[in-house]
């Protein structure tokens, strides 16, 4: 099938029927270019007038990860807007085919976020995130192809974003009605990953099902994820060297024995763009008190009657090297088994508490663990900048037993 516009452009052939149109193939002439063409059928000229408007208000965008608008234009019997295409296919085509790890989940989801962040300062907000909607490159990015629409509730910001991590972890095309049959679903999706990941991706999904994350304080929490499972992954995988090592080289890997812990640099961190440095600061941070630390860092409330901390706390413990690992549902990160022989000397082992005032959140919680510390902070009104450490206890190069706990005070920003 082939059908020219304007003399300029031939649409070749159709490639996904989309919700309000269709998205063909095809090529702009002059310029010598394959394209892909967004067409709607409509003789309403009122009707077409008011939706080439809608195309042209978002043109402007030129984030990478929506599909660029190149032209709109009207035909008498449809409107159309010429897209740029990429290598690769609509992302639903290819879903079914396609596994990814929950670590690649999340992070495609958490960079798709943050397009969507970056969006809201344009004015574009609203936009579809179904996989129906997106484009998957061949590099494994994925784009949004129609942003110019309102996608429904369940498709757009905090929900859409978690609906599609489930269909991404789960390879499925539609959405359940219950959170309990997708709890279902995504426990087995997620069975190879530690039980305190699967925790927090469930609990995680369920306060957005229920509305009750927005899209920053989501995305501060995928972002958290996503650092604590690098942080597990460098830290694990020289235990694994050493224990293979031990059982094919034993003298060998006697002589070379590694030391039991390693200090190591945190993990850079990410950029959320421009709007999400704004909103990250402001909505982000506030909500980390409430809903984003209830879900990851809380887990407060099921600890023993006389141990629990305030909704407002968490305590972390520094992840331990040793030949035999569990995870505390309770903690969270990494620690050692209570049987361990080697704690007595982690114990014993003096460590200088690091200089946390000045330093954001996540930075202080990974500098009290480099240092071999347990961490809990709380949120407080201050004059110091939001989500800034303003106080610690105990001080700044205080000589303390490995594994005591630090605890610093983070700035909620001025009393409004």
């Amino acid at each position: 099938m082939e059908k020219s516009i304007n003399q300029r452009y031939v649409l070749t052939e159709p490639i996904l029927p989309m919700l309000s149109g269709m998205l063909y193939s095809g090529k702009d002439l002059p310029l010598r270019r394959d394209v892909v063409f967004f067409v709607v059928e409509s003789t309403d000229e009122a009707a077409k007038e008011a939706y080439i408007r809608k195309l042209r208000e978002v043109a402007p965008l030129s984030d990478n990860r929506f599909l660029h608008i190149l032209d709109v234009g009207m035909e008498p019997n449809y409107i159309f807007a010429v897209l740029k295409t990429f290598d690769g296919k609509p992302f639903i085509q290819e879903l079914k085919g396609h596994r990814f790890t929950p670590e690649e989940a999340v992070s495609k989801v958490l960079e798709l976020g943050k397009g969507l962040m970056d969006a809201l300062e344009e004015g574009i907000s609203g936009c579809s995130v179904h996989a129906a909607n997106l484009w998957l490159n061949d590099d494994g990015q994925l784009k949004i192809i129609n942003y110019w629409e309102k996608g429904t509730h369940a498709q757009r910001g905090a929900q859409g974003l978690g609906c599609l991590l489930y269909q991404i972890l789960t390879r499925s095309e539609s959405i359940p009605v219950t959170f309990d049959t997708m709890e279902h679903r995504l426990r087995e999706a997620l069975a190879a990953i530690p039980r305190a990941e699967q925790e927090l991706l469930i609990a995680t999904l369920r306060r957005v099902w229920n509305d009750q994350e927005t899209l920053a304080s989501l995305m501060l929490v995928l972002q958290s994820l996503q650092q604590e499972t690098a942080v597990r992954q460098e830290v694990s995988m020289p235990v694994w060297d050493r224990q293979v090592r031990e059982k094919t080289e034993p003298e060998r890997a006697y002589e070379e024995e590694e030391p039991v812990e390693e200090e190591e640099e945190a993990p850079p961190r990410r950029s959320f763009g421009r709007a999400g440095r704004k909103l990250l600061v402001g909505t982000a941070i506030a909500c980390l008190g409430g809903a984003a630390a209830f879900v990851w860092l809380g887990k407060d409330q099921e600890e023993p009657p006389g141990k629990g901390a305030s909704p407002a706390q968490t305590e972390h413990h520094a992840p331990v090297q040793t030949p035999h690992h569990t995870y505390d549902k309770q903690a969270g990160p990494e620690v050692a088994e209570a049987n361990d022989p080697n704690q007595k000397q982690e114990e014993d082992e003096i460590v200088v508490v690091p200089n946390l005032i000045g330093l954001q959140n996540d930075t202080a919680g990974k500098q009290a663990m480099a240092a071999g510390l347990r961490f809990e902070f709380a949120m407080e009104v201050n004059e110091r900048e939001e989500g800034t450490v303003f106080k610690q206890e105990p001080a700044a190069q205080t000589q303390v037993p490995k594994g005591t706990r630090v605890k610093y005070w983070v700035s909620k920003g001025k009393q409004q």
